[in-house]
């Protein structure tokens, strides 16, 4: 589950190093594992209570893209509850670190922001599933969140990875939504055959975000890691999946090397006709210089699908944790408040282009209604995206990170696609069972 880094930054789906770094922090400070003895505990056990403050851990008011934003919610609540709220900001490249730092001084009380994972299994983590029940938030996101029945995260942007766009030349090539994977790549065939300097699909093919792989094995019917946390990655359909994925490359439709930043850069420029982004694609878009009829022009395109099963995308979003015990009835507060008050989540949306994740609460504004892209987000990508098993898993990031490299692997030739997923399917039930 990520926590969202500015709009200009390379978008992590992650708030961690990379998850290898801080995880190994969180093993050394004790935070890993199926220890009972856990930092806080006393607190926890004392049961829920109401403080007078709380804290508020997180980049987002060092980060200029979300402080105004964060400024009017913190403020908002403030006057509403007659509380208050004491940040503590670190930069988002360290809110692994600082996390877990903080829950093994016991200094960790209050809401958090970043990868909640870490600390999950020190038993410090509030159940919010209370408050889950009284939003509209998809179960497809939800489920994979669960530890042992318990809701410690709770999503207040809940989006996918999904397909942006040109719509003007889409629609020429004949791509369009609820396509076939076979239909899908003889779109991207006439593109290339009506003007061959351009990228058909800017996809993902290196690391960091070759996790990106995962919608597609999904597509092809691999569950990747069951529910019970088992890896499938090598079987019949994720090897169908990676090389189709790989022989797009191979036709010249896709291009090696491309980040998710080259692919905006790309896209911005008109160098390349789709490729795969957060609900941010546009915010992006203009960051990155693309013109005004660029930016008119781009739609979202929903994911193809294989032998006609469901188009699904990989859930994208942020959203927020709080320690249990005492201030846990002040937080949960603060927490219903950023995800559900009609002032806060408006502010979000007009200052950060983030829509709630509540799609009853994201239908209330009325600015947001009006907006044709990420209403068609919305629809297209967000209603068909959904959580990975291993989400909810302190080695989260290391899994993603792992599955990147194995793909990118495979992409570069440096091994076939079935012995590479196999080696692949060996480091992920390691870090499935470090994490579990």
């Amino acid at each position: 589950m990520s926590h969202l880094p500015a709009p200009g930054r390379a978008l992590s789906r992650r708030g961690v190093l990379t998850g290898l770094g801080a995880l190994g922090a969180a093993s050394a400070l004790g935070l890993t594992g199926c220890s009972t003895s856990t930092p806080g505990s006393g607190s926890a056990a004392a049961g829920a209570s109401e403080t007078d403050s709380i804290k508020f851990f997180g980049n987002a008011l060092g980060d200029n893209a979300q402080k105004a934003a964060w400024q009017t919610i913190i403020s908002g609540w403030q006057k509403k509850s007659g509380k208050r709220v004491e940040p503590v900001v670190y930069p988002y490249d360290q809110a692994a670190t600082q996390l877990v730092l903080a829950a093994k001084s016991g200094s960790f009380e209050g809401v958090g922001q970043g990868p909640w994972q870490l600390l999950a299994p020190s038993g410090i983590l509030a159940d919010l599933s209370d408050l889950a029940a009284r939003m509209d938030l998809p179960e497809e996101v939800l489920d994979p969140l669960r530890v042992d029945g318990r809701l410690h995260f709770l999503p207040t942007t809940a989006s996918g990875i999904g397909m942006v766009c040109d719509g003007r030349i889409a629609d020429e090539a004949g791509l369009e939504d609820g396509m076939s994977v076979e239909d899908f790549a003889t779109g991207l065939e006439r593109i290339k055959r009506q003007d061959p300097d351009l990228i058909p699909y800017a996809a993902v093919t290196k690391n960091p975000d070759l996790k990106d792989a995962v919608h597609w094995m999904w597509g092809w019917g691999s569950d990747v890691v069951t529910p019970d946390l088992a890896c499938t990655i090598g079987d019949a359909a994720s090897v169908e999946a990676i090389t189709w994925y790989r022989e797009l490359q191979k036709a010249g439709l896709t291009k090696a090397g491309v980040a998710r930043t080259d692919a905006r850069i790309l896209y911005a420029r008109g160098q390349a006709v789709l490729y795969d982004d957060a609900p941010l694609a546009q915010t992006f878009l203009r960051s990155n210089g693309g013109s005004a009829s660029l930016i008119e022009a781009t739609r979202p395109l929903r994911r193809p699908s294989a032998e006609g099963r469901p188009s699904v995308n990989r859930f994208w979003g942020n959203g927020l944790f709080c320690s249990a015990g005492k201030g846990e009835k002040t937080s949960k507060s603060f927490i219903s408040y950023v995800a559900t008050d009609l002032g806060a989540t408006t502010a979000l949306y007009k200052q950060s282009a983030l829509a709630p994740a509540d799609p009853t609460v994201a239908d209330r504004i009325p600015e947001l209604r009006k907006d044709v892209f990420q209403t068609g987000f919305r629809k297209v990508i967000a209603q068909h995206s959904r959580g990975a098993a291993w989400d909810r898993l302190s080695t989260a990031a290391q899994i993603d990170t792992a599955i990147g490299e194995g793909v990118a692997a495979v992409l570069a030739g440096q091994t076939g696609v079935q012995s590479g997923l196999n080696a692949l399917r060996k480091k992920i039930d390691d870090a499935l069972q470090d994490g579990s």
